[in-house]
C-alpha cells in the first residue's frame, strides 16, 4: 500500500561550506575563471562562487587568474530575482580542444546550473566522470528528537529533510538511476523497508516481514538485496519483484550490509563467520560466499561498498580505531592489503559510499561521540566536512 510522503520544505541549515584549502598539486590543472565576467547580482555572485567550489572539490583543478592556465574560462553570467543566465566556453590543451556551454536557470535553480557546468568541464577536460550534480542520502537526528532522512547536494549545501516519520529510520539508499531510495523505518512500530518516489512523494512498502527488514539496496539490473530473519537466522536475502529468495543458509551466522557490484551480477557483504565480522563476495548465480579480506591490516571489516571503479570500500579496525579502506574488487584475497584512506586523527570513520566519480567518499566521523559527515579523496586531498549543522548526522549514501 503506498503511503503519503511528508517532506519538508528546504531548509539551509548552515552556510554553505567555501573552500580555502587546495590540498596537493600534483594531477591537477589550473583553470582560470577570470574571463568568466559576472554581473554584481547575487544570483551571478553565487553561480560562480558555487562552480569555483566544485572545480576545488572535483580534485582535478587549481583555480587561478591567470590567461596562462592550463584551461582558461570565458563568457558572461547576468543574474537578476528571475534567476541566472550564463554563458560560458573553455579551451584546453593550448586552445586545441574547447567546450560550449549555456544554460537560463531559476532563482531556485542556480546552485543545479553551476553543478552541471563543472560535471561538463571534468568530464570534458579530464575524461573522467564527476560529482557536482549529484545528490547525497543520510540520516540525522537534531535537538535530540528522532531520527530522519535528510538528502542534501554533494557540496553540503541544500540540506532537505525528507522524512517525517519521527520514528527510528536507518539506512537509506539510492535507487541507481531513479529519483527515489530504499530506506528502513519502524513508522507502524516494527521494521520494514520502504521505497520512496520522490517526484510522486509516495512511500510503498516493499518487505515487512517479522523480524529484522534491514540494509536494502537495489541492483543495477532491478533486484534488491536486504537482510530478513524471516526463517529464523539473520541472512542475506535476494527480492525479485515480491519474492525473496534466501542466498545465504547458517542459522550460528549472522550476514549484514549487502552492496551490489555495479553489473547488478555480484553482492559483497558482512558476514561473521567465526565470531568476527568480515567481507565476503558472492556471484549470486552460484550463491557461493567466498571471503574477501586475509590481511592482518584489519581485524574487523563493516558496511562495504562497491564503487563504479571496480574498488570496494569498507570500515575496518585496526588497534582501537575504525577508518575507512579500499581493496580491489578482483584482486587476490590472499595477498592484497586494504589501502587506508582516512586520516589518523584520533577520530572514528564508518558507513563510506562512493561519489559517482569513482575518487570520493562520503562517510560518518566520530570524535567526542559526535558524529558528523566528512569527503575523503581517495587520491591525497584532505577531508573536508559536508556541512556544518548542529545535530547528529550518519549513515550517508551518495547518489549514483
Amino acid at each position: 500500500m503506498a503511503l503519503a510522503l511528508l517532506v519538508g520544505a528546504p531548509s539551509m541549515y548552515g552556510a554553505d561550506i567555501t573552500i580555502t584549502g587546495q590540498g596537493r598539486r600534483d594531477g591537477k590543472q589550473t583553470i582560470s575563471l577570470s574571463g568568466l565576467r559576472a554581473d554584481n547580482s547575487p544570483q551571478a555572485r553565487e553561480f560562480v562562487d558555487v562552480l569555483r567550489n566544485d572545480l576545488i572539490r572535483s580534485g582535478w583543478f587549481i583555480p587561478v587568474n591567470a590567461d596562462s592556465a592550463s584551461v582558461v574560462l570565458s563568457g558572461n553570467v547576468g543574474g537578476s530575482n528571475a534567476g541566472v543566465s550564463a554563458q560560458a566556453s573553455a579551451k584546453w590543451m593550448a586552445n586545441m580542444r574547447s567546450l560550449a556551454w549555456s544554460q537560463s536557470a531559476p532563482a531556485s535553480q542556480v546552485r543545479d546550473a553551476a553543478h552541471e557546468l563543472c560535471d561538463a568541464i571534468v568530464e570534458k577536460v579530464t575524461g573522467r566522470p564527476s560529482m557536482a550534480s549529484s545528490k547525497i542520502l543520510f540520516i540525522g537526528k537534531r535537538n535530540g528528537g528522532e531520527t530522519e532522512v535528510y538528502m542534501c547536494d554533494a557540496d553540503g549545501a541544500r540540506v532537505q529533510q525528507i522524512t517525517s516519520d519521527r520514528k527510528l529510520c536507518m539506512s537509506p539508499s539510492w535507487i541507481p538511476g531513479r529519483n527515489a531510495f530504499l530506506y528502513t523505518s519502524w513508522l507502524t512500530g516494527s521494521a520494514a523497508v520502504y521505497k520512496v518516489d520522490l517526484a510522486t512523494k509516495q512511500r510503498e512498502v516493499i518487505s515487512s516481514y517479522p523480524g529484522v527488514n534491514h540494509g536494502a539496496v537495489q541492483s543495477s539490473t532491478g533486484n534488491i538485496a536486504l537482510i530478513l530473519s524471516r526463517s529464523g537466522g539473520v541472512d542475506l536475502y535476494v527480492q525479485r519483484g515480491k519474492n525473496a529468495s534466501r542466498v545465504t543458509k547458517s542459522k550460528e551466522v549472522n550476514e549484514s550490509s549487502p552492496s551490489w557490484s555495479p553489473d547488478g551480477g555480484s553482492i559483497v557483504y558482512v558476514s561473521d563467520e567465526g565470531r568476527i565480522p568480515r567481507l565476503y563476495k558472492m556471484n549470486v548465480a552460484d550463491k557461493q560466499g567466498r571471503r574477501l579480506i586475509y590481511s592482518s591490516a584489519v581485524r574487523e571489516s563493516y558496511a562495504p561498498e562497491w564503487g563504479p571503479n571496480g574498488q570496494i570500500a569498507f570500515c575496518g579496525r585496526s588497534g582501537g580505531r575504525y577508518g575507512i579502506y579500499t581493496i580491489d574488487a578482483n584482486a587476490d584475497p590472499r595477498t592484497s592489503t586494504p589501502v587506508l584512506v582516512s586520516p589518523a586523527d584520533g577520530a572514528d570513520y564508518e558507513d563510506p559510499s562512493w561519489a559517482p566519480d569513482g575518487r570520493h567518499i562520503v562517510c560518518t566521523r566520530t570524535i567526542n561521540f559526535k558524529r558528523s559527515l566528512v569527503v575523503l579523496d581517495t587520491m591525497g586531498d584532505p577531508p573536508t566536512a559536508l556541512h556544518n549543522l548542529q545535530g547528529e548526522w550518519y549513515l550517508p549514501n551518495w547518489g549514483k
